[in-house]
C-alpha cells in the first residue's frame, strides 16, 4: 500500500511542475519576442509480477503482469513559431518575419542571441538593445562565424560633393546623376576648315550603343566633328561633367533621339551639369563647419540595413553590391544617389561604422539555453551557427515600427493549467486513499 503513495507523489510532482511551466508562459504574455514552452510527461519504471509466457502445443501464452510505478517530466521543449507583429511606429522596433536570431555582445565582447528588435541608438551612435548591449554587425551576406564589428553610426559628418574627377572612365551604367541613352543628335559647329576659313555646318553626333564610357561618346563626338573637316571644336570631360571648345549649337530636329543634351544640360549651357558626383565623409571635427551634418533619426530596410538620414535631408547607409561586397551609399539632399568607389570614408567616426544588421540561425534552435533579459546562449546541442544578413538564403526579412510579441497561446494554456490542477487533485485523493487504508490496517487485530 506504501507504494501507492509514492505513485501518487510522483503524480503531485509532476503537475505542479507543469503548473510552473504554465505560470511563466501565463506571466509572459506581453514580453517581447517571448517563445512558450510546453511540458510532455513520461512513465517510470513498472514493477513486473510476471513476465508472461508463449503459447505452447498444450495451453496458451500468457501477458505481462505489471504494475505501474509513477510518472515523470519527459521534456520541456520551446515553441519558436514567431509572435504576432506590434506596431508602434517607432522606426528602432524591429521584427524579423522568418528564420533568425539579432545577434547582440555585452561589454566583455560575449555573444548571445534574441528576437527581441527594439533597439536604439546610444550617445556614441552605437545600436544597442534595451539593456545596453550593442547590436553585432555582418561583414558577409552568409558565413559560419559571427563577427566581431557592431552597429554604429556616425552621429555628425562632414560632406563634401564635388563633381568626379574620373568622370571620363565612368560608363553610362555608372553614372549617379544621369541615365543616359544612345541615339543620335544634330548639333549646328562652327568652326575652321583646313584652310582657315570660318565653317559652318550640321553635323549628326551620335551615343553609341551599349555601355560607353563618357571617353567614348566624346571621342564618337569629335570623330564626327572631324569627318566633317571642321577644327577648332571638340567635347572633353571632367570634374563630372561634359563640356565643348568652340560654337556648338543644337537646334531642334526630329533626327535627335538621344537624351544626351537633356541629361548634361548642353542644351542650356556651356559647361554642362554635373552628370556623376564623388562624396568625401569625414568625421567632423569644427562643429562650426558649414558643411558638417548631424544625425536626425535612424531606422532599418527589409535586410537590416542601417538608414541613416541627417539634418540637412542627405541619407547614408550602406548595400551588398554584385560582388556580395559592403559597400556605402549616399544620397544628398537635391537626391543624387553616389555608391561605391564614389563615396570616400575618412576619420574613426565613419570607418568604424557598421550599417547592415547580423542575423544568426541553427541547426537546432530549442537546443539554445534561456536566460534574462529576453537573450538565448549557446547550448551543446544547439549544432552549427551560421550568420548573414536578413532577405538571404535561410534569413527571414526586417520589418519596422514595431517588435515581436509573445507567440503564448491563453486558451490553450487555460485548458493545461485545469488539466495540471485536476491532475495534482486526483493524486492527491489518491494519496489519501491510501493512507486511509494504511490506517485502517494499522487497526486491524486492536
Amino acid at each position: 500500500m506504501s507504494q501507492a503513495l509514492h505513485t501518487a507523489s510522483t503524480g503531485i510532482n509532476a503537475g505542479q511542475s507543469h503548473i510552473n511551466v504554465i505560470a511563466n508562459n501565463v506571466a509572459n504574455i506581453n514580453t517581447t519576442a517571448f517563445k512558450a514552452a510546453n511540458m510532455t510527461f513520461e512513465t517510470l519504471y513498472s514493477r513486473n509480477l510476471s513476465y508472461g509466457s508463449a503459447a505452447t502445443k498444450d495451453g496458451g501464452g500468457t501477458n505481462p503482469k505489471q504494475i505501474g510505478l509513477g510518472v515523470k517530466v519527459g521534456g520541456i521543449t520551446r515553441n519558436f513559431t514567431s509572435g504576432e507583429f506590434i506596431s508602434t511606429g517607432r522606426d528602432m522596433d524591429t521584427m524579423i518575419s522568418g528564420n533568425g536570431f539579432y545577434v547582440v555582445q555585452d561589454a566583455d565582447g560575449k555573444q548571445y542571441y534574441t528576437r527581441d528588435g527594439i533597439f536604439s541608438c546610444d550617445s556614441d551612435g552605437n545600436i544597442v538593445t534595451q539593456s545596453g548591449m550593442k547590436v553585432v554587425a555582418t561583414r558577409t551576406t552568409y558565413s559560419n562565424a559571427s563577427s566581431d564589428k557592431t552597429l554604429k553610426v556616425p552621429k555628425h559628418l562632414s560632406a563634401i560633393v564635388k563633381g568626379d574627377p574620373e568622370i571620363g572612365n565612368k560608363k553610362i551604367s555608372e553614372l549617379n546623376n544621369a541615365s543616359i541613352t544612345p541615339g543620335d543628335i544634330v548639333a549646328t559647329v562652327t568652326g575652321t576648315d583646313a584652310d582657315g576659313n570660318t565653317v559652318t555646318k550640321d553635323v549628326m553626333l551620335k551615343v553609341p550603343d551599349g555601355d560607353p564610357t563618357i571617353n567614348a561618346i566624346c571621342q564618337s563626338f569629335n570623330d564626327a566633328i572631324a569627318d566633317a573637316g571642321i577644327k577648332g571644336v571638340s567635347f572633353n570631360a571632367a570634374n563630372g561633367a561634359v563640356s565643348y571648345t568652340g560654337t556648338i549649337s543644337f537646334p531642334n530636329s526630329e533626327l535627335t533621339n538621344s537624351n544626351f543634351l537633356g541629361q548634361t544640360g548642353l542644351n542650356l549651357q556651356n559647361p554642362s551639369e554635373q552628370i556623376n558626383q564623388v562624396v568625401s565623409l569625414n568625421e567632423m571635427v569644427n562643429y562650426n563647419d558649414k558643411s558638417g551634418i548631424s544625425l536626425k533619426s535612424t531606422t532599418f530596410d527589409e535586410n537590416g540595413v542601417l538608414v541613416a538620414t541627417y539634418d540637412d535631408g542627405s541619407v547614408l547607409t550602406q548595400f551588398v553590391d554584385n560582388t556580395a561586397t559592403i559597400k556605402w551609399k549616399y544620397t544628398t539632399p537635391e537626391g543624387v544617389t553616389i555608391t561605391g568607389d564614389d563615396v570616400s570614408a575618412n576619420g574613426a567616426s565613419i570607418q568604424n561604422s557598421n550599417f547592415v544588421m547580423e542575423l544568426a540561425t541553427m541547426v537546432n534552435e530549442e537546443g539554445l539555453v534561456a536566460i534574462n533579459n529576453n537573450l538565448w546562449e549557446w547550448g551543446p546541442d544547439v549544432g552549427e551557427i551560421f550568420y548573414g544578413m536578413a532577405g538571404e538564403l535561410a534569413f527571414g526579412t526586417i520589418e519596422t515600427s514595431g517588435y515581436e510579441g509573445a507567440n503564448v497561446d491563453i486558451a490553450f494554456e487555460l485548458t493545461n493549467m485545469i488539466s495540471a490542477q485536476r491532475m495534482i487533485q486526483m493524486n492527491s485523493r489518491v494519496f489519501s486513499t491510501a493512507s486511509s487504508v494504511m490506517e485502517t490496517l494499522a487497526y486491524l487485530g486492536q
